[in-house]
């Protein structure tokens, strides 16, 4: 059978536009004569080049067994960049069984949730299938989720908007279920006086929190990981104020093999408060950080004295450098030099740049590619960056889009 993606060279179609490509592939490869036709696994092949909202509007009501493939196939929703005309015909056409993974947020559509909620009275026990929920600047309207849920994000980009609007008693009823927490602020976690039995993924991004606000200041992170009775693997953490800088994870000593550690950037690290924060991560496989500080995190021999005494294998770092300023290519050199061993480069393959900016005067040291700024002009007659990788390497890092 000829691979069904072949006929389909455009990644994205509208709906609009899919009767007219449609006909033309008809008369291309003088396939078929209707679309009742194809078979229902073609079909799934065409449903994933369609939004939702164009799957509904170009198949639906054309005949009862389309009616049951398009019913039958898997949606994720996302209704937050959409049109309340789009988010009503979804909603009308739609089967709740079908859904996998959703998206509700109040910044196009206000009040989502109590719309999504006057379609589907019954939500908790519609949608059975449902996996995955993002709840997005939602401050009006909470919702009671399927068991079936094991991954909740809660997304707040404005801090200074309904500080006071509680998600806890959300994550309290679902606390028993979910594999997967990402949240804006572990004040949400204060308190709560629930476990989390089966939660592996945990998220804290931290957000911008007001000048006024002190809650994070008196929150014990220690406390609140250890009344989690969870065994996480993988962590994310976004720390803003200095009391996270003595951090110690020792609690996930046994399991934690995926960590992240952003420091707001007014911090000053050191490369000592964050070797006591992890050190004793015997589990710990990947370690990336962004911190500001001063030399001390420069220097590659004393990362690899470090990085020898744990199992990292993969160890990935962007570090803002204060009080350093480079004005000449010696500087650079001297800054690269310790990354430049065999140890890096060849058993770690990993790859370390360096870049001034100096509309801000600010000094980045960084492993590409996963921190490769997207901004720098490649090549460059003005110095603007250097890199331990060899130019083959350095060409496919900065030219690969």
């Amino acid at each position: 059978m000829r691979n069904p993606r072949a006929l389909l060279p455009y990644k994205h179609i509208y709906s609009g536009r899919f009767y007219v490509c449609l006909n033309s592939l008809f008369h291309k490869f003088n396939l078929i004569s209707s679309i009742e036709s194809f078979s229902n696994e073609i079909l799934f092949e065409i449903f994933e080049y369609l939004s939702p909202y164009e799957l509904f509007q170009s198949f639906i009501n054309l005949n009862y067994r389309i009616n049951n493939i398009v019913h039958s196939y898997p949606l994720h929703l996302d209704f937050s960049l959409i049109s309340r005309l789009e988010f009503d015909y979804i909603c009308l056409n739609l089967q709740p069984k079908q859904v996998i993974s959703l998206i509700l947020s109040d910044e196009i559509i206000p009040r989502q949730i109590k719309l999504f909620k006057e379609y589907f009275p019954l939500f908790q026990y519609e949608f059975i299938h449902l996996q995955s929920i993002i709840l997005i600047e939602i401050f009006y309207d909470t919702i009671i989720l399927p068991e079936s849920v094991k991954y909740l994000e809660i997304r707040k980009y404005d801090a200074y908007k309904n500080v006071d609007y509680n998600f806890k008693p959300l994550i309290k009823q679902q606390a028993k279920f979910l594999t997967h927490l990402k949240i804006h602020r572990i004040d949400i976690l204060k308190s709560i006086n629930t476990q989390f039995p089966v939660l592996t993924h945990l998220i804290i991004d931290g957000g911008f929190a007001p000048d006024i606000d002190r809650c994070i200041e008196s929150t014990n992170f220690n406390s609140i990981f250890q009344c989690l009775g969870s065994s996480i693997t993988h962590l994310y953490l976004f720390i803003d104020n200095e009391k996270g800088l003595n951090i110690n994870l020792q609690l996930f000593s046994h399991c934690l093999t995926h960590l992240t550690l952003h420091f707001y950037e007014e911090l000053v690290v050191s490369f000592e408060s964050i070797k006591q924060c992890v050190i004793n991560l015997y589990q710990l496989k990947r370690l990336t950080l962004q911190a500001s500080g001063k030399y001390d995190l420069n220097d590659g021999n004393q990362w690899k004295d470090f990085i020898l005494k744990t199992n990292i294998i993969k160890f990935n770092f962007k570090f803002q450098i204060s009080n350093y300023n480079l004005k000449v290519n010696e500087d650079i050199s001297i800054l690269l030099e310790s990354f430049h061993s065999s140890f890096w480069i060849e058993q770690k393959h990993c790859y370390v740049g360096i870049h001034y900016d100096e509309d801000n005067q600010e000094t980045f040291l960084y492993t590409i590619p996963r921190f490769r700024f997207k901004d720098i002009t490649y090549p460059s007659v003005n110095f603007s960056y250097k890199t331990t990788a060899s130019s083959n390497i350095e060409q496919y890092f900065f030219l690969s889009t």
